[in-house]
């Protein structure tokens, strides 16, 4: 493994209002993949708005909430992971990627664990050599607290006996009796998400 891993530099996001009928034409998928934060305000006018936030690799990052009443759309449509070798008591192999797919699309992609993989991310550092990698994809920030919320904050991604050595931003939205995570390609082979 190469020792030139960097953390990632803070992201600035500007504050915008955008039209709902906007965001149909740019899916949230991009908004996330710039770095943006979404609000959605439940009202007869609809209305996304994209935060300023910055987002410093770190084991206790900001969590950004998004409330919805509705049924968010990525409660109905996501692809299903059930790969036993992600989970944080696998140990027999540590030559696993996440660069396949689902996780080679050019967009995040929202996913939903199920056994035997386990059923969310790991929300506490995960040592180098579980989950089948050497670099550990944990979750950072705080689970959705409400049925249909989406939050937004990092996975930490530890590495030789940093538990946050760079990192990435995500999404999880609380789908009433499950989650779903809108996770991108991890940073390079052997960094993988793991789960419980």
């Amino acid at each position: 493994m190469a020792s030139n891993l960097q953390r990632q530099r803070p992201m600035s996001i500007s504050t915008v209002n955008v039209d709902i009928d906007d965001f149909e034409r740019l899916p949230r998928e991009e908004y996330i993949k710039s770095g943006t934060i979404t609000t959605t305000t439940n009202s007869s006018t609809t209305a996304v708005t994209i935060s300023t936030t910055p987002f410093v690799c770190s084991s206790s990052p900001a969590t950004y909430y998004q409330y919805t009443t509705v049924t968010p759309p990525q409660c109905l449509n996501y692809t299903t992971n059930t790969d036993a070798t992600r989970n944080i008591g696998y140990t027999a192999s540590i030559n696993y990627c996440d660069n396949i797919s689902p996780f080679t699309n050019a967009t995040s992609v929202w996913i939903r664990f199920q056994e035997p993989a386990g059923t969310v991310m790991a929300n506490s550092p995960v040592p180098p050599n579980y989950c089948g990698t050497v670099v550990t994809g944990w979750y950072a920030g705080q689970y959705p607290p409400t049925v249909f919320t989406t939050v937004t904050s990092i996975v930490c991604f530890y590495y030789g006996t940093n538990t946050c050595s760079s990192c990435t931003v995500i999404s999880v939205t609380n789908c009433q009796t499950f989650n779903v995570f809108l996770l991108p390609q991890p940073h390079s082979c052997n960094y993988r998400y793991c789960t419980l």
